[in-house]
């Protein structure tokens, strides 16, 4: 059995190693964007902050485009925050939907190739008609309504469709929509040049007119995220996040305390624990903060390796989300403390036995002077 020195030798001699490759980390900023909000003669600005963390979260989700993956993309629990905001001002079921539309006309138009989800779009403030649709349907269907994609293959355009209680009145032209399911969906186009009086809800631009729809349904949209887009309509309060290990270096299959605080008025909430070990995070775990903003969490590392640990809190309506500094941590394997022990042991050894022979061996000299034949 090793003793306790030579295990604490052989993880001090490959912590030192570890320390000698840890990159230099740093805070990450919040994204931030505002976008107006008109009702009478009344504008609001409704000021927006997303984490870097949630950001990355989902630009390392699959991001093909296709039929089949196309309620992936709408992401309702992630605007939350958002679709609150706008409906406190929109009450009504149908100025709230002509709302989000002026909310997402306001992001710039720009094709894109491949799919992106909501956060994505508000934070790169450029996106095209499939985009828009999912952004503005997981606003809707953040306040329960329900929504479904309408798809135009052979027009290569995307819009969404909303059923309403009762046919939209504030439509200019003919009312349009498709019947599915039992229900109407009235069309909602998220496109359009002109933000404030571009089409409202119930409005079918005349290029789309007997073009053929698919019906794209949203049961499988994401359900929940690692975190939210803070929303408000006065300035955000700033917050921060630390993280701390219980130490820099530790042996696979013993765990690592996690711990930190929110620094922020009232934190509640959860704080969302990412790892890596290169450029690409995942979820660690989630944990509620007590009523000082503490949390703690007990992690244990799945290998051996040079790992990166990071928090995320979100915020809320009125705190803008905040993450922590990256901070790195080497963990050992545990065949390699087994290894370098044993190691260490026969090495003691054969110097153990290389000096007793040493002492034992019969040493030479010259003859006695009387020795005779």
């Amino acid at each position: 059995m090793r003793s306790r020195s030579t295990k604490s030798i052989t993880i001090i001699t490959f912590t030192l190693f570890a320390v000698l490759l840890l990159p230099k980390v740093c805070y990450a900023q919040n994204s931030e964007r505002q976008f107006l909000l008109i009702k009478d003669d009344a504008t609001y600005r409704l000021t927006l902050s997303i984490t870097h963390s949630l950001y990355e979260y989902y630009q390392q989700k699959d991001h093909q485009l296709t039929l089949d993956a196309f309620a992936e993309f709408v992401t309702p629990y992630s605007l939350s925050l958002v679709a609150a905001d706008i409906r406190s001002i929109f009450l009504d079921e149908e100025e709230f939907v002509n709302a989000v539309l002026t909310f997402i006309r306001q992001i710039p138009y720009q094709a894109v190739e491949e799919g992106r989800y909501p956060v994505e779009t508000i934070v790169d403030n450029f996106g095209d008609c499939d985009l828009f649709s999912f952004t503005a349907a997981s606003l809707l269907m953040a306040q329960n309504m329900d929504v479904v994609l309408f798809y135009y293959e052979a027009e290569s355009h995307m819009n969404i469709g909303v059923n309403l209680s009762t046919p939209p009145e504030d439509a200019r032209i003919p009312v349009s929509y498709v019947s599915y399911g039992g229900a109407r969906y009235y069309v909602a186009e998220c496109t359009g040049d002109d933000w404030q009086n571009s089409w409202r809800v119930g409005e079918l631009p005349s290029e789309l007119e007997g073009a053929d729809v698919t019906v794209v349904t949203l049961e499988n949209c994401e359900v929940i995220s690692p975190g939210q887009v803070s929303s408000s309509f006065g300035p955000l309060e700033s917050t921060t996040i630390s993280l701390t290990l219980s130490s820099s270096y530790a042996i696979e299959g013993n765990p690592v305390i996690i711990s930190g605080q929110v620094q922020a008025t009232d934190p509640e909430g959860t704080v969302t624990l990412y790892g890596t070990t290169s450029d690409n995070w995942s979820l660690l775990g989630e944990v509620e903060v007590d009523s000082f903003g503490r949390y703690v969490f007990s992690w244990n590392p799945p290998g051996g390796g040079l790992f990166y640990v990071k928090a995320s809190w979100s915020g809320d309506s009125e705190r803008a989300g905040a993450d922590s500094e990256v901070v790195s941590i080497f963990v050992l394997p545990e065949y390699v403390v087994w290894a370098g022990g044993g190691f260490l042991v026969i090495a003691i050894i054969a110097v153990v036995l290389f000096l007793m022979h040493r002492t034992t061996r019969p040493h030479g000299g010259h003859l006695d002077e009387d020795y005779e034949d």
